[in-house]
């Protein structure tokens, strides 16, 4: 089997780097033109902006894909009002210059709304003969709200770097820093070699409030400094090559730019995950008795290189994508609540100490990472299906324990767990599409309203696209489908983007989706019927636990 072809579209995605990210899917893949600018205002408010160039034919393939997949996910299909697209036929159609124009534009709008690109804003696409110019933007109303996003998605393009901080100096100038990914410089000259056969160009653009005093990068003009990079001037490959795997630093003037505190991206990016998990702002307390944990798996992960094998991914980016950096060991186990108790959500597993059976100790991975309270590996245990109710499932991560260890003897480690004493509840029954009708919520929560903006999907599963508002505590209401059919089914809302607080008024957007285990006619043929609940007696308790005697053999 040839792995060619896997490989080049590896070398792609790690091209489109932190220009692209989520932000624009276009910037750095294969041929085409990419340029992006930030620019800081001296209020602090930031836009981002890419223009990117790309050949026709492969954005009418992502167009007509995601037209598909739209189509799928909101169930248009025989039995709703649009007919039924056969899908290799789609595929090959041509679009028109309008309907590609047309398609973009609402691709990157539901990108907008359901992701976390919120606020961006296409402003320019360009339909040509063979190419397609697209200029996007994005606006950050501070810089707390930009530096909350992962700099892979802002930062200078290609170089994959993980953090970022923002603080004034000694001589109080302002000094951004970017911190690179640990394997970049290892990757540094087959990352130059991919740039230069992948016949492409871009540029990154940072405009400042004030002049720049140094900077990392290549070039530097008064407030403005960049990185470009051509893959037919070999000379602008090597500048961004020594940049790779190394910190980059920014200073500058102020520029009338004030800054209370230093900024850290990945602390701000970890609050900002808290706030889209709608969890309660609640303190950290020492968890009261009855809590119980047990194993239910283990998995244990090597690699092993034949000589060919070594020496053919030696340096080479994309090996992770190969399995090449996933060994250790996992422990999956439940964590119970006290009895009485339901776990809502846990988060901050951390592993405190591991030792094998001759006494030696195991490293948790986590340890050289951030493996904390507010980290966003988590399990949501509401399950809308009315699915178990028990323990939460969670996992461990260890290094590898010695060859002739036969147990892994005892694991300590401590999780951040939400527990709920009960639930307030109400049912809408007989629910109905109405952008217009707001639906009291005052049963469970005072204030609170729904709207059920659209019902659609195909039979026996249904999608409800609805709107919450009310008092900040809204963010904790949960909203399910009831089950009509005797075998039951699954239930599970997602907010399609974060909540947005005004005043005292908090709006969410929700989209719920049900399937029932009952087929045919049986199923979802009766009204439809909300349940709301919202969460009573909250606690958020730190939860010590051990794990014993994990059988390696």
């Amino acid at each position: 089997m040839s792995l060619a072809a896997p490989l080049a579209a590896a070398a792609l995605v790690f091209l489109a780097g932190s220009a692209a990210g989520q932000y624009s899917p276009f910037m750095g893949l294969g041929e085409g033109d990419g340029h992006t600018i930030l620019v800081v205002s001296p209020a602090g408010v930031c836009t981002l902006t890419n223009e990117a160039v790309h050949p026709r034919k492969s954005l009418e393939l992502q167009v007509n894909s995601w037209k598909r997949y739209s189509a799928r996910s909101e169930g248009v299909g025989p039995d709703d009002e649009e007919p039924a697209v056969e899908p290799a036929k789609a595929a090959r159609k041509p679009l028109t210059d309008v309907e590609l124009a047309a398609g973009l534009r609402e691709m990157f709008q539901q990108q907008s709304e359901t992701g976390e690109d919120t606020g961006m804003k296409v402003e320019t696409v360009e339909v040509m003969t063979n190419n397609v110019r697209v200029v996007t933007s994005r606006t950050f109303a501070s810089l707390q709200e930009l530096l909350s996003q992962n700099p892979y998605t802002w930062g200078p393009g290609g170089l994959a770097f993980d953090d970022a901080r923002l603080a004034l100096d000694t001589n109080r100038n302002l000094s951004l820093t970017f911190t690179p990914n640990q394997n970049t410089a290892r990757y540094a000259k087959t990352l130059g070699r991919q740039w230069k056969a992948a016949k492409m160009k871009f540029d990154w653009k940072l405009v400042l409030p004030g002049k720049i005093l140094s900077s990392g990068l290549p070039g530097t003009e008064g407030n403005t400094t960049w990185l470009s990079v051509d893959s037919e001037k070999p000379e602008t490959i090597e500048a961004a090559v020594k940049l790779a795997g190394l910190p980059l630093v920014i200073t500058a003037e102020p520029g009338g730019l004030k800054l209370d505190e230093p900024l850290e991206s990945k602390k701000l990016a970890q609050t900002a995950w808290r706030q889209r998990k709608a969890e309660p702002d609640l303190p950290i307390t020492e968890a009261t008795a009855g809590y119980l944990a047990e194993p239910v798996g283990l998995t244990l992960s090597t690699v092993h290189l034949f000589a060919e094998g070594e020496k053919y991914f030696k340096g080479r980016p994309d090996a992770m994508m190969y399995g090449l950096g996933s060994t250790g060991t996992v422990i999956s186990a439940k964590l119970f609540p006290p009895k009485g108790r339901e776990i809502r959500s846990v988060s901050g597993v951390k592993v405190k100490a591991a030792k094998d059976d001759q006494g030696r100790p195991i490293p948790g991975i986590a340890e050289s990472g951030d493996n904390n309270e507010e980290s966003d590996a988590e399990f949501r245990s509401f399950d809308a299906g009315g699915a178990e109710k028990g323990g939460a499932r969670i996992e461990l991560h260890l290094s590898l324990p010695a060859p002739d260890a036969k147990t892994i003897e005892s694991v300590d480690a401590e999780a951040v767990a939400i527990t709920i004493g009960g639930w307030k509840e109400m049912a809408l029954t007989n629910v109905q599409a109405d952008a217009k009708k707001e639906i009291d919520l005052g049963e469970v929560l005072p204030g609170a309203k729904l709207t059920v903006n659209k019902i659609g999907g195909r039979k026996p599963q249904r999608t409800v696209d609805a709107t919450l508002t009310g008092p900040k505590a809204v963010s904790q209401l949960e909203v399910k489908v009831k089950m009509s059919s005797r075998r039951g089914g699954q239930s599970s809302a997602n907010d399609r983007r974060p909540s947005k607080t005004t005043g005292n008024q908090t709006t969410r957007h929700l989209t719920i989706q049900s399937y029932e285990f009952e087929m045919g006619e049986a199923a979802n043929t009766g009204p439809l019927t909300l349940l709301v609940r919202y969460p009573q007696d909250v606690k958020r308790e730190r939860v010590p636990f051990k794990l014993t005697a994990l059988d390696l053999l």
